[in-house]
């Protein structure tokens, strides 16, 4: 998983820049997918969601319309957040029509009330994500070998989701097209809550495609089957 703004904001370099939250204090747990240094007013253009924008506000607009409008740019392609470092465009905070408009949007807006390198920054941040990407991809080949080992031995449903459930540390459920719970694993949950009116519960899980994440219902959900066809679903509760 990428690490979130709240994350960043706790790194060593960032905090040697004097952080302070002025707006957006709600989405300080998106991820962060990248972190992108920008001068100029038009850099939505160039991102495409989840980044960390780092500036000096040098080039951006000087009038209140211009900067509603940067911001809005920002939010509108998806990013985590805006972080300005003070001193050179701003010397004592952002002007109040970019916190208000980041705050009205959700938009996590951090000064850097000292000179900070960008560089180092940039450095500590892509270390986190690659190192969440070089964990993701030791998990996903632990995951296949498990699960291969499980095929060559004929393992029965019930071993293949108590290993679902510990590999994942979620609650997850298996069932039938008729909604009925064929195996599960709690996770170390109350099974009893886990499955009350599961029937009913199940019918409002909708995902988008034949495996995809739920966020209404917060469940991931891939279909089930075999030569061609489906005979019922697999349902991992992600936290």
């Amino acid at each position: 998983m990428f690490p979130t703004v709240r994350e960043v904001l706790a790194l060593d370099p960032v905090r040697h820049g004097a952080p302070r939250l002025v707006a957006g204090g709600a989405g300080l747990d998106r991820p962060v997918r990248w972190v992108h240094v920008a001068e100029v007013p038009d850099i939505a253009a160039l991102l495409g969601g989840g980044e960390l924008v780092l500036t000096t506000g040098i080039g951006l607009p000087a009038d209140d319309a211009g900067l509603r409008a940067f911001i809005g740019d920002l939010v509108g392609v998806g990013v985590a957040g805006l972080v300005v470092e003070l001193g050179r465009r701003y010397l004592t905070g952002v002007p109040k029509v970019m916190a208000a408009t980041a705050q009205r949007h959700g938009l996590p807006l951090v000064e850097l009330r000292r000179t900070t390198p960008f560089v180092r920054v940039t450095e500590a941040v892509h270390a986190l994500i690659v190192d969440a990407q070089l964990t993701e991809l030791r998990a996903t080949e632990e995951i296949h070998q498990r699960f291969t080992e499980l095929s060559v031995e004929g393992a029965d449903p019930g071993e293949v989701i108590r290993q679902a459930a510990e590999l994942s540390g979620c609650p997850v459920v298996l069932e039938n097209l008729s909604r009925q719970v064929l195996a599960y694993d709690p996770a170390g949950e109350n099974a009893e809550l886990l499955l009350a009116g599961w029937e009913q519960h199940s019918r409002q899980v909708r995902p988008a495609g034949r495996t995809a994440y739920d966020p209404d219902s917060g469940w991931l959900v891939t279909m089930v089957g075999a030569r061609g066809e489906d005979w019922g679903r697999l349902l991992l509760r992600w936290p």
